[in-house]
């Protein structure tokens, strides 16, 4: 995958998608694969805005049992189900619990109940599936059973536990750009850091876009018998260039907010019940959330999902102090055991996601619950042009589906099914997992450790190859560049030649997981500028340049007495 801009000039594709996030990757792959000749443009990098924050979550759709929205829970376990065959690598079951109560709602006959109900609606949720990515049944269980699971939790309160099974991702950034390579591997041509400024126009159709590359400043257009609008929250910002005034918005953004911290629990992901602050005291008022989910990830902890309104355009967002505080209280509330302080959160991860109209319930918000599909010749009489309104990792494959069917539809294509459900995604082509990850490592042999061997197996799937080609050439880059890092240095000279990655951040962020849980050590970075200064032809000033862009970056999520966190996540 070479970024070649130039490319996209010259010819017109059937499909323009503007946005290379989760769901603009899933739709050029799937609009790919069946055939279209597409386009896929992304005014910054790939997965670099709302996609780059996540719980790292593909839920199965537990949730919406309560109130009997039974579709949307077959949506979401198929879709668990279909990520969990097609990207072994990246995704994986992890297991969740939750402490049970005297109230009727969170007993444990109340959660028996919905455990066994969640089983037998998803009971092909394991069909075709590798046996150790296969999911287990719920249960309910005592409350010494708890707090052995759950040690540090208070569990005076608690009648038990139940536990149930969800899955995982490894790393939602080479999730997604594995989609861009699965795109790109069925004739999808890309380029990140090409923003859309204006779409074109022709007789009340759109018929492209014209772009401006963000490195060289070049601005030219790429034509199109159809736009896909996946911008996120900025499919407003994109509408509002053909100048047609009271239109009415799609994306209505919500602030999220995840934070990063010491490991908490080891083997599980915990939800907690969110807890209103006490009558009287100050800023009294109902949680923002109602459950708070602490997730294990890497050496350390992901707590979310917090949220918040918005009523501005996107860029304008600032991530203030005051509001990490308020979801630091709202932890602690729901776990005081935790006593978790501003100086222990490692990083703060922000983004947006889509509303529903009439969002506000006080301080609350009202999240759209599933995809948005718009076809904006029924909506505004504008043919050409269709949007996505996402909202989840896990139906991104179905909502991209779904919108390539509209498309073949508008281009009077034949509607052939998609192929994205059956098709391994990009390092994905593995049957037996564990089978394959001991043949790698003796394949590996005294080359790499076993720990690295897991570590790319993990990240490049059945393309793990590709690096020990390159490691065999230059025995140098399979040694770690950070010892408590995973990430070899063949890593990096890989995302710079084949993943289209043009600045360290890029690498350290979206490439490999240097940056997975805060800004690396100082020698990390300057090992991996390095490696990537001499693929790319850096003088010593660039070098230095993209080092401080990596530690601004981070500055900005940083969180402390002196540290207040701010600015804008997708710049």
């Amino acid at each position: 995958m070479i970024r070649s801009p130039e490319e996209l000039t010259g010819q017109t594709f059937d499909v323009l998608v503007v946005g290379g996030g989760i769901h603009g990757s899933m739709v050029a792959w799937d609009a790919a694969l069946r055939g279209l000749s597409v386009a896929l443009v992304e005014r910054g990098d790939f997965g670099g805005a709302t996609s780059q924050n996540s719980l790292k979550i593909i839920h199965g759709g537990l949730r919406y049992l309560p109130d009997f929205s039974l579709r949307r829970f077959r949506l979401m376990a198929r879709e668990r189900s279909t990520w969990l065959r097609i990207a072994p690598h990246l995704v994986h079951p992890l297991p969740f619990v939750t402490p049970t109560y005297s109230n009727l709602p969170r007993s444990r006959t109340a959660m028996w109940i919905g455990l066994k109900l969640n089983d037998f609606l998803s009971v092909d949720r394991n069909w075709g599936l590798d046996t150790s990515r296969s999911l287990p049944g719920g249960r309910v269980f005592s409350r010494p059973e708890l707090e052995a699971m759950l040690p540090g939790l208070d569990c005076e309160r608690a009648s038990g536990g139940a536990v149930w099974y969800d899955a995982q991702m490894y790393s939602s950034e080479r999730l997604l750009l594995e989609a861009v390579l699965s795109a790109t591997e069925a004739g999808a041509q890309v380029s990140n850091y090409l923003e859309a400024v204006a779409l074109l126009l022709h007789k009340n159709a759109v018929r492209g876009a014209r772009v401006r590359d963000r490195l060289s400043g070049r601005e030219f257009e790429v034509s199109a018998r159809l736009v896909i609008n996946c911008a996120g929250a900025w499919i407003d910002q994109l509408l509002q260039t053909l100048g047609r005034r009271n239109a009415h918005s799609h994306y209505l953004p919500s602030v999220a907010i995840n934070l990063i911290v010491d490991r908490v629990w080891d083997r599980y992901a915990v939800g907690l019940p969110a807890r209103a602050n006490r009558a009287g005291t100050q800023h009294s008022r109902s949680p923002r959330s109602k459950m708070i989910f602490i997730v294990p990830w890497r050496d350390k902890s992901i707590i979310g999902t917090w949220h918040a309104p918005w009523n501005g355009p996107a860029e304008d967002f600032l991530l203030h102090e005051d509001l990490v505080r308020e979801f630091i209280d709202e932890v602690n509330r729901a776990h005081p055991d935790l006593g978790l302080a501003g100086e222990d959160i490692r990083y703060v991860q922000h983004g947006f996601l889509p509303v529903e109209a009439g969002r506000a319930e006080g301080d609350r918000v009202k999240l759209t619950r599933e995809a948005v599909t718009v076809d904006h010749k029924v909506e505004d009489a504008l043919d050409g042009l269709i949007s996505v309104v996402g909202v989840k990792y896990t139906t991104s494959r179905a909502a991209a589906a779904e919108a390539v069917d509209l498309a073949l539809s508008k281009l009077g294509w034949d509607k052939t099914p998609s192929q994205t459900a059956s098709t391994p995604l990009w390092g994905g082509d593995i049957q037996d997992f564990q089978g394959f990850l001991s043949e790698a490592k003796l394949e590996a042999g005294e080359r790499l450790s076993p720990d690295t061997v897991e570590h790319l197996v993990h990240t490049y799937g059945s393309k793990f190859r590709i690096l020990l080609d390159l490691i065999d050439q230059q025995p140098a880059l399979g040694e770690k560049i950070y010892d408590s890092l995973p990430v070899t240095g063949a890593e990096i000279v890989h995302a710079v030649r084949h993943e289209m990655a043009q600045t360290l951040l890029d690498v350290v962020c979206r490439r490999t997981e240097l940056g997975a849980v805060g800004q690396p050590p100082a020698a990390a970075l300057e090992g991996c500028a390095a490696l990537a200064a001499g693929e790319l032809g850096w003088e010593e000033a660039r070098r230095k340049e993209e080092i401080r862009a990596v530690i601004q970056w981070f500055d900005q999520y940083r969180f402390g007495e002196t540290s207040p966190a701010g600015g804008m996540l997708y710049e």
